[in-house]
């Protein structure tokens, strides 16, 4: 039975780089992801084993390219919301949702991990 991610844990989660992402930061201060493609488990077993996955390009406006130089395995989403918050003067109920969603689609591409902090 798959749980569901209250709104709390889910902007308490620490969103990790994957380590074979490759990001490059443009004289404009705009990022560029080259990461692994997230291939459907039918197709992943088609591909000869010597053959390297595929890789995808993804290119991020201002707003990701602030979040993303703020993802450092230590901050929040709550963290990094406020930090947009602040950054873009914008409400924190839509720097949350901006950053969450952001977050989520990093995730769907294979580019962040997401690390929940124990509570002891």
């Amino acid at each position: 039975m798959q749980q569901s991610t209250s709104r709390a844990d889910a902007l308490a989660a620490i969103p990790v780089p994957m380590p074979d992402i490759r990001a490059v930061t443009s004289p404009q201060g705009l990022v560029r992801i080259e990461h692994p493609a997230v291939l459907k488990p039918w197709l992943a077993r088609l591909l000869p084993p010597a053959l390297s996955r595929p890789t995808r390009t993804l290119e991020l406006d201002e707003m990701g390219s602030f979040v993303w130089a703020h993802i450092d395995g230590i901050a929040s989403v709550a963290d990094l919301a406020r930090r947009v918050e602040k950054r873009y003067s914008c409400l924190a109920a839509e720097a949350e949702q901006a950053v969450a969603l952001f977050v989520r689609q990093l995730g769907q591409r294979g580019i962040v991990a997401l690390r929940q902090e124990r509570k002891d």
